[in-house]
């Protein structure tokens, strides 16, 4: 487990830890179970530095750190995947062509857009979670890392010889599962089990995504799952403040 642990952030995050010759690959993506804890990881730092930042800075500057950080920490893995990915699917080509955007490592009108305005969404959003609880931020990385094992799982590779086929072709239902009951464990852990709702409708919204992506490219590639995560992690954020929102109007009313 410790080693599928390793694996596991060697791979989502940019803590430099040195990949060993003779790596067992199969491992390397069964470590995939483990993405959310990953995300808990991520989540916590993000949470102590709302704590530590908020001492110094105003609100939204601490938002902005937060956003900053979690780009750190990631590497930006899944907002290269974001980009390039609405690069492709943006450019409205065939099947092909758009694989090849997606693969070109230059970064296109639409995939700088991207970027852009999800670092908006991210920041103003961690804003939102942090004037209601700062530990909300520990539901979002963990659930959207548990979106993208729907993804892996149970649709197909685009390409052969991509990231998508590496993962796909090794995962199992078990690391879905484990990757549920750790995403699971984190809602009841942090007291947060009225937001349960959150991973049914996280999950349709993977579903329905993913389904639309693969008719139009024939399977899902790396990028894919990186937009998923982004994206995901997205409807998390908004989702938090709407529930809250709405529980205040009634609650009123």
């Amino acid at each position: 487990m410790i080693r599928k642990l390793i694996y596991a952030l060697r791979f989502m995050t940019s803590l430099p830890i040195p990949w060993n010759e003779n790596e067992d690959l199969v491992q390397v993506s069964r470590s995939s179970g483990l993405f959310p804890l990953v995300g808990l990881i991520i989540a916590l730092f993000l949470y102590g530095l709302q704590i530590l930042s908020s001492w110094i800075f105003n609100p939204l500057t601490t938002a902005f750190l937060q956003t900053l950080a979690w780009v750190i920490m990631t590497g930006g893995l899944h907002l290269d995947g974001l980009s390039d990915s609405i690069d492709g699917l943006g450019s409205r080509q065939n099947r092909d062509r758009t694989l090849e955007i997606m693969k070109d490592s230059h970064t296109g009108a639409f995939g700088a857009l991207s970027l852009i305005l999800q670092i908006l969404l991210k920041t103003f959003f961690c804003y939102e979670i942090n004037e209601i609880d700062p530990l909300l931020i520990l539901l979002v990385p963990v659930t959207g890392r548990w979106g993208q094992l729907i993804s892996i799982l149970y649709f197909p590779p685009a390409r052969k010889d991509g990231m998508g086929h590496f993962f796909q072709e090794h995962m199992r239902f078990r690391e879905l599962v484990l990757g549920f009951f750790t995403t699971l464990l984190v809602y009841i852990g942090t007291g947060k089990t009225a937001m349960l709702f959150i991973l049914p409708v996280h999950a349709l919204f993977v579903l329905l995504t993913s389904r639309r992506i693969s008719k139009k490219l024939g399977g899902l590639t790396g990028d894919i799952y990186g937009f998923i995560c982004e994206t995901g992690e997205s409807v998390v954020l908004i989702m938090i403040p709407v529930f809250f929102a709405v529980r205040l109007y009634f609650s009123l009313g």
